[in-house]
């Protein structure tokens, strides 16, 4: 198995091509990791999360508003990070939003479903190169972690608040100004850049000690928390501030302990990986209910994709439309499949009747919407076996009429009346 980091649209119009796209990396033994939608990010989170994957595919969709800047700046991050990675593109945008290099497969928003041939294809190929089993790091280190600081030596009054909040994190912080002063032509210098988990830097300073630690901290692609003490920053227009540095009042030290601390909780929250077809459809559906059409998100949101999609947890609710669920859940309608809606339908009986459908379904594929099908009786055929009714109902109502064809042809009577409860006939 591969693990890939999945950049794409949160965007409500866009939940079915990121279902789609998620399916499809699923089918090719590829796990796709993605960050749920949530208020606040930083560049550090994103460049660690890269480091821990093993490539990138990345679904940049047109906007009225141009394409996503967001996107486009993970996308520089894994050129950075010398990752493989392989771009969807919507047919209509531009032929220069990715260097020509870059494997790279084009998609119609209107009939995306007969291209998967070429979409799979580029998939194996992404798949091929990383191989089955990607090696470890090389050499990892065995010391505690450590974090880099960088051009702090600018702000005396913050010399021992840096540190001191680092430590607190379970850091040990490196000068590494001060490493590379006791011993500049030393191993030193690159052995604590290399053992490095993180970085905190000050991109104010102007001494070339500090301009060349900072280059080389970039080049070597640490998660670096960047931070600027300059109230006139000149920030670049064309990325998000929020993978910019903060602004700090250097003379409010409890305020830059803030900071430090908000910066490093982001940069330390997990991605999610979903390994399961389950999954990505759940994922799908939360995006249809509760993405934002402007890309804003509220207090709680990634808590409540996080909760509903690692700990099949208290919160699912069966029956009806919820406000909000959860600790500091989002309030919004959706609508949660119930585990009643089968009835008294054997799943024992049901699972084998699934497993023939799943064959002889298989035989009579000819569309890509079929193979679709095939893959979604499948999984409701396990979640049969599982027990877990909601997810049989979940699978048969996406396999849709032609399964119910299939199966009233084949004379698997149990399964035609699960497909019919599933659909809400």
């Amino acid at each position: 198995m591969n693990i890939v980091y999945f950049s794409h649209s949160y965007r409500k119009e866009d939940a079915q091509i990121v279902k789609y796209f998620g399916r499809l990396m699923r089918s090719e033994n590829l796990i796709p990791s993605l960050d749920p939608p949530s208020e606040s990010v930083n560049a550090a989170k994103l460049e660690r999360h890269l480091n821990s994957s093993d490539g990138m595919v990345a679904v940049i969709t047109r906007r009225k508003e141009g394409v996503s800047p967001h996107i486009l700046f993970e996308i520089v991050l894994c050129l950075r990070a010398r990752k493989p990675l392989i771009v969807f593109v919507e047919d209509e945008l531009s032929d220069r939003l990715v260097p020509p290099r870059i494997l790279q497969r084009r998609f119609s928003r209107r009939s995306y479903l007969r291209q998967v041939r070429q979409h799979r294809h580029g998939l194996q190929i992404l798949k091929v190169y990383l191989g089955e089993q990607p090696p470890p790091r090389y050499q990892p280190s065995t010391s505690r972690r450590s974090c880099l600081l960088i051009g702090t030596e600018d702000l005396p009054q913050l010399n021992e608040i840096i540190p001191a909040v680092v430590e607190s994190r379970g850091y040990s912080p490196v000068d590494l100004g001060k490493v590379r002063r006791s011993s500049p032509e030393s191993l030193e210098i690159y052995e604590a850049i290399a053992c490095a988990d993180l970085a905190a830097c000050l991109v104010d300073s102007k001494s070339p000690e500090s301009q060349f630690l900072l280059g080389a901290v970039q080049a070597t692609f640490i998660p670096s928390v960047t931070f600027t003490a300059d109230d006139a920053y000149n920030f670049n227009p064309h990325i998000p501030r929020e993978y910019q540095p903060r602004i700090i009042q250097a003379a409010d030290t409890s305020l830059v302990e803030q900071m430090l601390h908000t910066e490093l909780e982001l940069f330390e929250e997990d991605f999610v990986e979903l390994d399961k077809q389950t999954e990505v459809e759940a994922y799908a559906e939360m995006l249809v209910d509760i993405a934002s059409q402007r890309g804003n998100y509220e207090v709680g949101t990634r808590n409540f994709f996080v909760q509903e999609l690692n700990m099949e947890s208290k919160y699912k609710i069966t029956g009806g439309n919820q406000g909000a669920v959860g600790d500091e859940a989002v309030a919004h309608d959706f609508t949660q499949v119930s585990n009643q809606t089968l009835g008294s339908i054997d799943m024992t009986a049901l699972a084998a009747e699934l497993a023939r459908l799943r064959v002889e379904a298989r035989k009579d594929a000819v569309e890509p919407e079929h193979d679709m099908a095939v893959s979604d009786i499948a999984q409701a055929e396990q979640a049969a076996k599982e027990g877990q009714p909601s997810k049989v109902v979940q699978h048969l109502k996406s396999a849709g009429t032609w399964a119910l064809d299939v199966a009233t042809k084949i004379g698997t009577s149990v399964a035609v009346e699960a497909i019919k409860r599933s659909m809400g006939s």
